[in-house]
Parts: C-alpha cells; sequence; structure tokens
C-alpha cells in the first residue's frame, strides 16, 4: 500500500448488489485464471463523463463520481479516488476499500502503486480493460507490472460487460444527432484547422492522424452532438488527412457540416481500408497520441499492418488557445450563466426567508429551468446544489428532496450549461441562505474571506512567460496556508469543448505552462464535515501584459483577466481581512462598466 494513500473505513453488506456482482466477476477471473482485474472509470472514447448506465465501474461498484478505478482480486475489493470524491465513495461503494491519492498524484498513479502489494499477495495475472486505457498508460503499467514480477492481461470485451450481458443488464445506448456550429462563432473553418496538422504529416512522412478524444474531434469538425450527458461531443473516431477529416460513426452524419468533413459508417478497419487502397505498395503511415488513443485501438491498428508513430496531436494544444471568436462567444455564455446563478440566488433566499420549504432538490430542478430558459442546449456537469454540511462532500451529486433549506446556512452552487457555440460554462459561488437582512456568523465571514483572498490572487495575478499551472496555484493557496487551511483538490482546469480541458492544469504538480488564449477556472475551497464547504469558482483567460516593467529591464509577463462576474455575497465578507488592493479589485469586480483592470499597487 501507498502510504500517502488514505484508506477510507470499509463495511461489507451481505446482499448488496455489489456483494453479488463481484462473486459473478470473481467466477470470471478464475474461469481466465486471473487473480485480479482493473475496472477503469473510462469507456472506449476515454471520455470522463460516462454515461451511468454504460459505466462498467458504476455497475460494480456504486460509486458515481466522475473519476476513480477500481480494482478487484479473489478477496479484495478497492476503489482509487481522489480528493473530490474521498467522502463520497466510502458512501457509495461500501463494498470496497475506498483510497484517496495525495494531491498531485493521478488516480492511475494510485492503482499503479498497489502492483507490489498485489504480488506480495499472490496476484499474478491482472486482467485490464485495454479498450479504456491509452496506449502511454499501458506501456507505463505494463514495465511496472513486469518489474513487480506480474502480467498484464488484455480483457476486450470487458470481463464487466459480458457478465451484464449474461445477466440481461446490458445497457441501451440511445442513438444522438450532431449539427455544425455557425462559422461566426468559431473563429476558423474545418480547412484551416486541417492546416495546423499539415506540418507534422510532413515533416513524419504520415498518411494521416488517428483522433479518438472526442472533444479534439469536435473542436477540429466545428461540430457538435447531443449523444452524452453533460458533454456537447458524438461518439465518432476520426482520421485526419491533409484535406479532410474522415468521420467514423454509427448512423448519419451531421447534413450542415463543413466542406473537409466526410463521414463513414465502417468503423475504424473499413476507413483504414479506404486509405490503405491510395497507397499502394506500402503500409498505412498514420500518427496517433499515445495519451489520447485506447491501447486496444493501436493494437487493432497494427494486426492490420498500418504503421503507427506516436506523436503529440498539433489539435491538442492549438484548441485550448481560443480564437477572438470563441472568447468572444464564451464570455456571452458566461455572462448568460452569471444571470441564471443570481436568478437562483435571489429566488431561494427570497423563498426561505418568506418561510417557503425548499430542498436541494428544487434548487436543481430550478437552476436546470432557468439554464434552459437562458437559451442553453445542455447543461456542462450534474448541478451541484449543497447546503449547510452537504458543502463539504466537494462533489455533492445527490440532493436532498425532503429536508428544507434554512435561513443562515451557507449554500454552494456549482453550475454549467452549453449555449450554441458548444464551449461550456462553469461557476461556483457560496452564499448566505435568506433575504439581506440575515447576518453571517463571524467564522462564516472569516472563513469565506480567506478563501476570497486565494481567488483574487489568482484574478489579479502577474506572471512572468513561461509561468506554469504549480505556480499559480500556489499563489491561490498562499492565505489559505497562512490560516493553516487547505484543500484536497487542483485549483482549476481548462475549460473548453469539455468542461474539464487539458492544458492547463492549475494544480500541485502541474508543470503545463499558462499561455495567451487559455480559458481555466480558479476554485478554491474549504470543507470541512462540521461546519460545510466553500467553494468560489471564476473562469478566466491569460492575456499579454500592456504594463512596461518598473526597473527598465525589457522582460515579459502575462496577467490573469476574469471572465465571469457573478455576484459574490458582500454579507460573507470581512473586508478587514483584506488589503487595499484587494478591495480595489472586489470594487473593480463588481463594476458593471468593466474599467481596464485594477494596478497591482
Amino acid at each position: 500500500m501507498d502510504c500517502a494513500m488514505h484508506t477510507a473505513p470499509r463495511s461489507t453488506p451481505e446482499s448488496s448488489p455489489a456483494s453479488s456482482r463481484l462473486a459473478g466477476l470473481r467466477d470470471k477471473l478464475r474461469g481466465r485464471g486471473l487473480q485480479a482485474v482493473i475496472v477503469r472509470s473510462t469507456d472506449a472514447f476515454l471520455n470522463e463523463y460516462v454515461p451511468e448506465a454504460e459505466s462498467t465501474r458504476v455497475w460494480l461498484t456504486g460509486f458515481t463520481g466522475s473519476m476513480g478505478d477500481g480494482v478487484v482480486t479473489g478477496d479484495r475489493a478497492i476503489l482509487v479516488v481522489d480528493g473530490r470524491y474521498t467522502l463520497q465513495a466510502a458512501r457509495e461503494a461500501p463494498d470496497f476499500e475506498a483510497r484517496t491519492v495525495p494531491l498531485g498524484t493521478s488516480i492511475e498513479q494510485g492503482w499503479l502503486a498497489l502492483f507490489e502489494e498485489l504480488a506480495k499477495q499472490g496476484v499474478k495475472r491482472i486482467g485490464v480493460e485495454t479498450d479504456r486505457l491509452p496506449q502511454s498508460l499501458w506501456e507505463t503499467a505494463s514495465k511496472r507490472a513486469t518489474d513487480a514480477g506480474l502480467e498484464l492481461v488484455a480483457t476486450v470485451p470487458s470481463l464487466i460487460e459480458e457478465l451484464r450481458r449474461e445477466r440481461g443488464e446490458a445497457p441501451r445506448i440511445a442513438a444522438g444527432k450532431s449539427w455544425a456550429i455557425e462559422p461566426r462563432l468559431t473563429g476558423r473553418s474545418v480547412k484551416e484547422r486541417l492546416l495546423l496538422g499539415h506540418a507534422l504529416l510532413d515533416d513524419k512522412r504520415l498518411d494521416g492522424l488517428l483522433v479518438v478524444a472526442l472533444d479534439e474531434i469536435a473542436w477540429i469538425t466545428n461540430l457538435r452532438g447531443d449523444h452524452f450527458p453533460y458533454q456537447a461531443t458524438f461518439r465518432a473516431t476520426a482520421l485526419v488527412t491533409r484535406e479532410q477529416v474522415l468521420v467514423l460513426q454509427t448512423g448519419a452524419g451531421a447534413r450542415d457540416a463543413e466542406s473537409g468533413i466526410s463521414f463513414a459508417d465502417g468503423g475504424l478497419e473499413g476507413a483504414v481500408a479506404q486509405l490503405t487502397a491510395r497507397t499502394p505498395g506500402r503500409a498505412l503511415r498514420l500518427g496517433y497520441d499515445g495519451r489520447g488513443a485506447p491501447a486496444h485501438v493501436v493494437a487493432t491498428l497494427k494486426a492490420r499492418g498500418v504503421e503507427l508513430i506516436d506523436v503529440e496531436s498539433p489539435f491538442a494544444a492549438a484548441r485550448t488557445k481560443k480564437t477572438k471568436a470563441e472568447l468572444d462567444h464564451m464570455t456571452s455564455a458566461f455572462a448568460r450563466a452569471d444571470l441564471v446563478h443570481a436568478k437562483v440566488k435571489s429566488w431561494l433566499c427570497s423563498a426561505v426567508s418568506k418561510g417557503g420549504t425548499i430542498t436541494e432538490a428544487d434548487v436543481v430542478a430550478k437552476t436546470t429551468s432557468l439554464f434552459k430558459r437562458s437559451g442553453a442546449f445542455a447543461l456542462s456537469f450534474q448541478v451541484l446544489a449543497a447546503a449547510g454540511k452537504h458543502g463539504a462532500i466537494i462533489h455533492y451529486s445527490h440532493p436532498d428532496h425532503v429536508e428544507p433549506i434554512r435561513e443562515g446556512e451557507l449554500f454552494l452552487l456549482d453550475t454549467g450549461a452549453y449555449y450554441e457555440g458548444g464551449l461550456a460554462t462553469d461557476l461556483t459561488r457560496t452564499f448566505l441562505v435568506g433575504a439581506p437582512h440575515v447576518k453571517a456568523t463571524k467564522e462564516q465571514k472569516r472563513l469565506f474571506t480567506v478563501i476570497l483572498k486565494g481567488a483574487i490572487a489568482a484574478m489579479r495575478a502577474r506572471l512572468p512567460v513561461g509561468a506554469t499551472g504549480e505556480q499559480l496555484d500556489a499563489l491561490v493557496r498562499q492565505p489559505m496556508w497562512q490560516a493553516g487551511l487547505d484543500y484536497g483538490h487542483g485549483t482549476g482546469h481548462g475549460v473548453g469543448v469539455n468542461v474539464h480541458e487539458s492544458p492547463p492544469r492549475v494544480t500541485i504538480g502541474s508543470r503545463t505552462v499558462l499561455e495567451p488564449g487559455q480559458v481555466f477556472s480558479i476554485e478554491p475551497g474549504l470543507y470541512l464535515p462540521d461546519f460545510g464547504g466553500i467553494r468560489i469558482e471564476n473562469l478566466c483567460t491569460i492575456v499579454e501584459d500592456s504594463e512596461t516593467p518598473r526597473d527598465g529591464v525589457p522582460r515579459k509577463f502575462l496577467r490573469v483577466v476574469p471572465l465571469t462576474f457573478s455576484p459574490l455575497d458582500k454579507r460573507l465578507i470581512d473586508r478587514t481581512l483584506l488589503s487595499a488592493g484587494e478591495r480595489a479589485f472586489l470594487t473593480w469586480f463588481h463594476d458593471r462598466k468593466r474599467a481596464p483592470l485594477p494596478p497591482l499597487t
């Protein structure tokens, strides 16, 4: 066991659905000569948000968080999660040992660290769902397994999928549609996006590039879809050549797609055969990004004689640097989302102070309805509505339908949606429930202001060119560290076609460089079981600093610029704890005229 990994207490109810499913999975392990299996939270598209009905991990464990992998042996069941899900994993998956990886450590690193422990316990062969594992991780895991004296065995189709079919519990996959984004909202045509790949294709003498990441396919094609909840993507794989994007999907493609896109319904092997016909006398040569291509897909193509070259996708970083048209649309979308948030807060506070009985579930329904009325076509993640102590559960996803929200409680509301441009919004506010006369306690104000100081530190930050996500993360945490506090999740993530996009990552250990045009969250928080939770989340971007260095030495700096301006609850702010610069920033932040950024004095 990794000594730094937190293990939650476990209970083992004898008749839970998970107990029966674990027994069936263990029978399959014995039948295949395996002693363990790794159960991934992703799907064949390496999605973060997988529909619960389709998730093998949810079906087996009962844990519904977006990320968390399982490791099952003949007598143990382990669920590895990050700090967002410590409490939720223990509650939803009592049949499993819930382990939380340290901040700055991935979930994959968490289960890789178990290999030596498993080997000592007699495990020799471990099954792996290689259709849910990137090629780069498969290579890393294979080496770690060999070093520990273990053998990894590809299990495709998934043993859990086999078990579900045998029990008549296989999920039905609903059909979806896809459509084109208006050109005025994208800033680049498909043909212009294809140009971004030409240099790599020429340099590596490639016939094309394999693209599996769904948000990348959506970005290249200027298409969006509704095939998944909380995404604007569609089920597809793409082969990108100099002249076109060949989109491989079941069913008809978008009728209004731009030129430069063609659709094929024959699967990946049919598309490879089509491209191979263009290269008679030699093997088809394709580039792929090992961090985003499932190992099973790579193995399948190699078995078909395709020559594969591991390259860094030219589109992966480009899509994170938003065009002016994309930034303009995002700013407009964020303003609409800010207004939804403000309306929900006003409705809730007024209704509760007037004696109304409002539950967390009511808030979720109201928020969803207001997003739809504001023009959003979908939510970018499940509405998180947490009253009082529920706010201590970082990704609280089971709103209460019974308990009324009380005046004077803290309420944490985390929301996001998609508007016509198909780029996600994301915003969190924590506020005091009740009419304007309701006053916060001294402790509520102190803790909220400490979190606010961290958020302000990032939103008014000046950084040297080349600064990393880890450096910005440290600026945010500093006020909390000074108060003896911290939080167990990253400070920020990129936002684009998906609500979680990388780069950048603003967290401990992140070496990703912050660059102009990236859009990302800043979301410090505090989570105390006996108190509740506080999180303040704003979306920001990076711009080149226009001010001249005061010492006259020529050097380049960047500035962080906020893009979301939902008002902060002034009842929770202790202005005596703020510096003059922080107070000036707050005045600017709440000024609807949006004057230039205040000076850093």
